[in-house]
């Protein structure tokens, strides 16, 4: 048996959205609160960097997943299910954050909606990551 198996790999990529997902979200709000360009940008690439890592951690979790279990029992299982919706829902505010850089920089309505939702979709990530921790027996 090799000493690294799918099991192994998954908890070890998880780190790598949650972490960086939640140090853009960090930068996000200070940005708003000093009005900071600069990290206002390092927000941007973190949460692209997140993005990037997400498609091989949720890969590894299915991968994992189906060792226990099979596609039927996938709609049981909160923790892959909010994951999906974070990260689908982190992916959407992405790409609005991309089309709507000037009504953000320009739109205090719009830029704080856009937080809150970023504070919410973290949220749930978080929520995500302490299921999926209940569940492999890690809590």
């Amino acid at each position: 048996m090799p000493p690294y198996s799918i099991d192994t790999v998954h908890p070890l990529l998880v780190h790598f959205p949650i972490a960086l997902f939640s140090t853009g979200l960090f930068f996000d709000i200070l940005a708003r609160k000093f009005n900071n360009e600069e990290l206002n940008n390092a927000g941007f690439w973190t949460m692209l960097m997140a993005l990037i890592s997400t498609p091989f951690t949720l890969f590894s979790g299915i991968i994992a997943f189906l060792e226990e279990g099979s596609f039927l029992d996938l709609f049981q299982f909160y923790h892959g299910i909010l994951m999906l919706i974070s990260t689908l829902f982190l992916l959407l505010l992405f790409l609005a954050r991309i089309k709507f850089e000037l009504d953000f920089r320009y739109s205090s309505l719009k830029r704080n909606l856009y937080l809150f939702l970023h504070i919410l979709s973290v949220g749930i990530l978080f929520y995500a990551a302490h299921l999926g921790a209940q569940f492999a027996g890690r809590i």
